[in-house]
């Protein structure tokens, strides 16, 4: 019996034993969670990023994203408490508590709202389109627009509607300025757009967007700083995003032109590095010129341009919790420009006429680095910081002369003029910015947020300018200057933005309050210290000058001053998110002070200013549909004038050209409102948008110039003025054929009126100008084939009030065909023939040319990774270069140098190797070839839009 029961209570202690281990087990077996994310409409969203966190200190525990059908699964889970963080671009992210407790888990439909600050953007499926317009948005499709072998983005711009490239690289569309290009979302060489358009392969884009977005700062915070942005987005290919691909291209062709380029790609994990370099002489700029806007430079934007260009760019990190990225560049450009102009100054009471030949040759060195470095450190907190410094050398020279005639171009000579200069600058900037943002998990909807800026300035230029003047209604007297000017400006600018968003009631109800406080504070050093050099006519002022040696200060056209500037900004709004409606109202409050002292001379202070304003914003969004939506966008600011504006000392570098400060302006205000409207209809592939833009300039700035009759001089200054104000209207719509998808046709329209209100030769005239853009498109684009033909034209009215002053009207037009063919043997042709032509202009200014551009190219090696490929440029050699300039003193004709007629031999070679691939070459018409050409100078067609290659060449 004993027995018994000693062996039934070994039994029990082993069951309890393996209960126990069992247990064990069970409570360390890890577990699924599943579930599928979409958006209010119930339609799921592709690759939105799922986090799952600690419940006690929001660590990340695991990470995904949703499959092609919206679902997700984070395996291997252990049981306890968590967070779920569900996010997508445009989207609010979401925030779900959820307990594993021994069992998987589904968490159903995971539905998130359009976000209140980010882009709202479409995932469209069905039959690809070449346009969608959606929300803030303009997607386009790079396999509608086939461009040449090995083309780059810039060279597939240039066929988008609405999008325009000018002789610089400048991009815009639909009238505004391309800020950043960004690779899937992320930044491409920081703020110098003009890296990714004339360096990254259009193969690897499979969707270009345009995009018109807050800044950096307001859509990290979510409470609006006034300040916005359009910027283009490439989305890569998803088979290029893992793995190794660029190419190398060398080519040389007649009158010794040449052009040599390299891009280097490595995309990993998420991760991106690139190098590139390269030179040429075909006016193609690489990178951004870091000397513009920095230097009196006389080199213009026109001429001939030999550039060489090396930069690294990168961004890495883990998944979107820690980002470093950045780019370090280097780029070296020598441009000789020619220019002859004519222009015309329409006084009151006479006309005068002045002819100027200029030749000039600019010379810079420009080293830049930016840096980012973005930190989730957890779901409620994100730090932010942004690190720049930049170097830049400057050389130039110039040299000058016009003439000066009263009345009719034929009669009486006023003044002739002959001018030299040189200059050489160096300058160097450095700084940061740091944005710390914290949501409270107590509170859903409420944020925090901290912006400190710094950034200091430092430019040093000296010149040597010479100035000979006739004058010959004074008896032929003459005028001689020979000056030595020594210029440094160094500033220092700190500011700090507190950001506060409250909920109002329930978060889910999408009600906020948001606060905003910005100061700023500049200090800005100026001196300009002038130096003469004597100058005598010992024979009267037929005779040869006598210049002596010694350096005398010139005290009058010196200064030492020392600018403060200080802004403040107390911002208070209302937001208001929900599925169909995003709107942000509220007032700003914006004290300003200025002031200035100058140390050589103290009757030119300026003293201690402070102006108030109140600062009203309105920003309207109304969702009809995902592919229907109206915004309306108020928005007011107030600006100071400029310290040269301000300082009452003459600048006269040219001395028939003096311009001297008004210490008295006023600040300007200026109210902008606009409004657009797009609709996308996927069945018939049909997109529109509208766009309606006004403004009016309260205190408007601007230049007064009086002349002197004898002389032919001028003295410039400034004014306040009223009634500045100016509107516009945009249409773009697109579709192909309903009887034809490979036939399609796009539209392109805007209409521009401004009144602007100025002087003539200080008698009060306004001046209104009405301008009108039209070109289309009509599209045939079978496999293999593309035929298109672009039709332009452009009107330009202008009407003062003065009756003396001569109204003007200017046509511009013609048109662009591009015919290209692939061929089955790789060999590949292509030809675009541009007509341009123009009336109103100063005789001889009119135009009348064709531009014809024609090329060869043959794919070879056994996945056509190489490519030869002749080219010819402006095969008639009818290229010109001329521009008009309307203002209401004067109307200007220019004509420039630029480059004519060459040919050109090029070989390139692509090489790819991406995940489960091996060097794999295009594959397919259009892919892989040789660009050669790139760089080729376009023919700026009729209004303005190049017609065959601009700098990166055929397109």
């Amino acid at each position: 019996m004993s027995k018994s029961k000693g062996h039934y209570h070994c039994q029990g202690r082993l069951f309890a034993l393996l209960l126990l281990i069992s247990l064990s087990f069970a409570s360390a077996r890890a577990w699924n969670v599943t579930g599928t994310v979409c958006d209010t409409d119930k339609e799921t969203l592709i690759s939105a990023t799922v986090r799952l966190l600690h419940g006690n200190d929001s660590t990340q525990v695991e990470v995904t994203t949703t499959n092609d059908h919206g679902a997700f699964t984070l395996k291997n889970i252990k049981n306890g408490k968590y967070i779920l963080q569900a996010s997508y671009v445009g989207m609010e992210t979401v925030h779900k508590d959820l307990t594993v407790e021994g069992k998987n888990l589904n968490m159903g439909e995971i539905s998130l709202l359009p976000a209140g600050v980010l882009l709202n953007e479409t995932v469209v499926k069905g039959v690809r389109t070449p346009v969608k317009v959606m929300q803030d948005t303009i997607e386009f499709d790079p396999e509608a627009y086939k461009t040449q072998p090995n083309a780059v983005v810039e060279d597939l711009l240039k066929r988008l509607p609405g999008v325009e490239v000018d002789s610089e690289g400048k991009i815009t569309a639909n009238g505004k300025t391309i800020s950043k290009i960004l690779v899937d979302g992320k930044e491409f060489f920081a703020d110098d757009p003009k890296v990714g358009s004339k360096n990254l392969p259009v193969e690897i884009v499979q969707k270009l967007q345009v995009i018109d977005r807050k800044s950096d700062l307001a859509r990290l915070t979510g409470v609006d700083d006034g300040e916005e942005e359009t910027v283009i987005n490439l989305s890569v290919k998803k088979d290029m995003n893992t793995g190794w691909f660029g190419n190398v291209e060398a080519g040389y062709g007649t009158d010794d032109r040449y052009t040599g380029n390299f891009i280097v790609n490595h995309f990993f994990n998420g991760n991106q590095v690139t190098i590139l370099g390269g030179g040429n002489n075909l006016n193609s700029e690489r990178f951004t010129d870091g000397a513009a806007g920095r230097f009196t430079r006389f080199g213009g934007s026109n001429g001939i341009t030999t550039s060489q260009a090396l930069g690294v760019n990168f961004n890495v990190g883990k998944d979107e919790v820690f980002r470093l990225g950045g780019d370090i560049l280097y780029s070296h450009r020598e441009r000789d420009s020619r220019q002859s102009s004519e222009r015309e100054y329409l006084f009151a009471d006479s006309t005068s006429y002045t002819s100027t030949n200029r030749k000039s040759l600019d010379n810079g060195h420009n080293v830049g680095a930016n840096f980012r470095m973005k930190w989730e450190i957890d779901s409620f907190n994100t730090i932010d910081f942004r690190p720049n410094f930049s170097f830049n050398i400057n050389r130039s020279n110039s040299a000058d002369s016009s003439l000066t005639r009263a009345g009719d171009p034929r009669r009486s000579e006023v003044t002739r003029s002959i001018n030299t200069a040189s200059n050489k600058g160096n300058s160097v900037e450095f700084g940061g910015r740091l944005i710390y943002n914290h949501k409270f998990r107590s509170r859903p909807g409420r944020s925090f947020s901290l912006m400190v800026n710094y950034r200091f300035s430092d430019r040093t230029e000296r010149s040597n300018t010479y100035s000979w003047n006739k004058f010959y209604l004074l008896n032929d007297s003459v005028d001689l200057y020979d000056q030595y000017v020594d210029n440094r400006t160094w500033s220092n600018n700190i500011s700090t933005r507190l950001t506060w968003t409250e909920p109002l009631g329930d978060v889910k109800n999408g009600n906020f309050l948001t606060f905003a406080y910005n100061y700023s504070y500049r200090w800005n050093n100026v001196d300009k210290l002038t130096y003469d050099h004597p100058v005598e006519f010992p024979d009267g002022f037929e005779s040869d000058p006598v210049i002596g040696d010694e350096l005398m200060f010139n005290t009058d056209l010196s200064n030492q001053f020392r600018n403060h500037y200080m802004n403040q900004d107390i911002r208070v709004g209302y937001q208001k998110v929900s599925s169909t409606t995003n709107m942000e109202a509220g007032l700003s409050l914006v004290p300003q002070m200025q002031e200035s002292f100058n140390l050589i001379n103290s009757d030119k202070n300026i003293p201690q200013r402070w102006t108030w304003n109140f600062a009203p914003f309105l920003r309207y969004r109304y969702r009809y549909s995902k592919s229907r939506s109206v915004n309306l966008n108020y928005r007011s600011n107030p600006s100071q004038p400029s310290m040269t504006q301000l300082q009452p000392v003459a600048d006269m570098t040219n001395p028939l050209r003096i311009v001297i400060g008004n210490p008295n302006l006023s600040p300007t205000f200026r109210h902008n409102v606009s409004m657009r409207f797009q609709d996308y209809n996927q069945d018939a592939q049909r997109s529109i948008m509208l766009m309606l833009n006004g403004s009016i300039t309260q205190n408007s700035i601007v230049s007064k110039t009086t002349y002197n009759n004898e002389t032919g001089g001028q003295i410039t200054t400034y004014e306040n003025v009223n009634g500045v104000w100016n509107m516009s209207l945009m249409n773009m719509f697109s579709f192909p054929m309903p009887f034809c998808k490979t036939l399609s046709f796009n539209n392109f329209m805007m209409v521009n009126y401004n009144r602007n209100v100025g002087y003539n030769n200080g008698l009060r005239n306004i001046s209104n100008s009405f301008n009108i853009n039209e070109g289309f498109g009509i599209a045939f684009r079978p496999e293999n084939l593309e035929l298109e033909l672009r039709p332009n034209y452009r009107l330009q009215l202008a009407k003062n009030s003065l009756q003396s002053v001569r109204n003007q009207t200017v046509h511009n037009y013609g048109g662009t065909f591009n015919g290209t063919w692939y061929s089955p043997w790789g060999i590949i042709l292509n030809t675009d023939l541009t007509y341009s032509a123009s009336s109103g202009y100063s005789a001889g200014y009119d135009t009348k040319q064709w531009l014809w551009n024609a090329s060869i190219s043959y794919q070879f090696l056994s996945k056509k990774q190489a490519t030869v490929a002749l080219r010819a440029y402006d095969i008639l050699q009818q290229r010109s270069n001329i521009s008009r300039n309307i203002t209401a003193n004067y109307i200007s004709d220019e004509l420039n140098n630029s480059l004519t007629r060459y040919f050109m031999i090029t070989f390139t070679y692509t090489f790819r190797s991406f995940s489960g691939q091996s060097n794999e070459g295009p594959g397919g018409p259009g892919f892989g070839g040789g660009r050669g050409f790139h760089g080729g100078p376009g023919p700026g067609g009729p209004g303005g839009r190049p017609g065959w290659g601009g700098p990166g060449g055929m397109r």
